[in-house]
């Protein structure tokens, strides 16, 4: 099987590529960052021949000929605070790209392709406080990033209907682990727990599902082995063991303890669209596929991310 992961350098791309190569598959990996600047794919042998430094913007047919699996990873910008202080930019950088990747293949043949969208509960989070979310909810965001998401997950499955182009949308939760970028929110807790700084805490009481890296490639594993029954359907990739969803102040305290850290935490401001109607946003869920089975539990998950960033502080500082 041949797999073009656009994104390649990030997070979640460097992660399937990895997996991807473990099972046995033939990997292109594509990204605007240069190979020598992606350190998330340093150790990856068999990825250096096979990697095209390049805009998804650009892509024409040749990138894709041959291909069986795309997954789109490429992101122009992430969740806050660049979502919010450059909602232009964000517009046009994270719904562009993907609908580039679907013209390319409508005017091959769009049923010799599938597309996997990674997508994101960012796309739910402007639903009222308490709500139970499912995979069968309609998108219902409250920032500007969760709507640039929740446009494209509605582009994939447009193009579905008016092309036949085989798509499956995968809800991801808040995501974490090895190889994280260093503004996201439990980066942001070790890297200052590590070296010594008082840490803020913006939107302290609006929770999260935070959703471990490991358990997110066995997900994508199997959903690739299975693509053909998920064809044109959203899923949920999200939660852990218990399924502990927690106030941003409470994982603070989680990896204070872990990292038996002194370090002061205070309460911040809320950023926009983290509070719905006067509640922060807090939410359970429903509905998860089977293909989903988490194995680390969100303490473990912390202390593991936490090992690996001590170990690799230097990479960030």
């Amino acid at each position: 099987m041949d797999v073009l992961i656009i994104g390649a350098a990030g997070v979640i791309g460097s992660a399937l590529t990895r997996r991807f190569l473990d099972m046995g598959m033939t990997v292109k990996c594509m990204d605007v960052c240069r190979f020598n600047e992606a350190w998330r794919l340093a150790e990856v042998e068999d990825c250096k021949s096979k990697y095209v430094w390049k805009a998804s913007n650009d892509l024409v047919h040749d990138d894709v000929r041959g291909v069986d699996i795309i997954v789109d990873c490429g992101l122009g910008v992430a969740d806050r605070p660049m979502g919010n202080s450059s909602p232009s930019y964000t517009v046009m950088t994270n719904i562009s790209p993907s609908l580039r990747i679907l013209e390319t293949i409508k005017h091959m043949d769009p049923k010799q392709i599938s597309v996997i969208y990674p997508s994101s509960f960012n796309t739910l989070y402007g639903y009222p406080a308490g709500s139970k979310y499912t995979s069968q909810m309609l998108p219902n965001p409250s920032s500007v990033y969760g709507w640039t998401k929740a446009a494209v997950e509605s582009l994939y499955m447009t193009y579905q209907k008016a092309h036949g182009i085989s798509c499956v949308v995968t809800r991801v939760g808040s995501g974490y682990g090895f190889r994280m970028r260093s503004d996201e929110f439990p980066a942001q807790l070790m890297l200052n727990m590590l070296m010594g700084n008082d840490i803020t805490v913006r939107s302290p009481e609006a929770k999260r599902l935070w959703t471990y890296g490991e358990d997110i490639v066995d997900f994508y594993g199997k959903l690739v082995e299975n693509l053909d029954q998920y064809m044109g359907q959203t899923i949920h990739c999200a939660g852990n063991v218990g399924d502990s969803i927690v106030t941003n102040m409470s994982l603070a305290r989680m990896v204070a303890k872990i990292s038996d850290s002194r370090v002061q935490i205070r309460a911040g401001p809320y950023e926009p669209g983290e509070v719905v109607d006067g509640k922060p946003i807090s939410f359970t869920i429903d509905n998860q596929s089977p293909l989903w089975s988490p194995k680390f539990t969100l303490e473990a998950g912390m202390q593991k991310t936490f090992g690996w960033f001590e170990k690799n502080l230097s990479r960030y500082c």
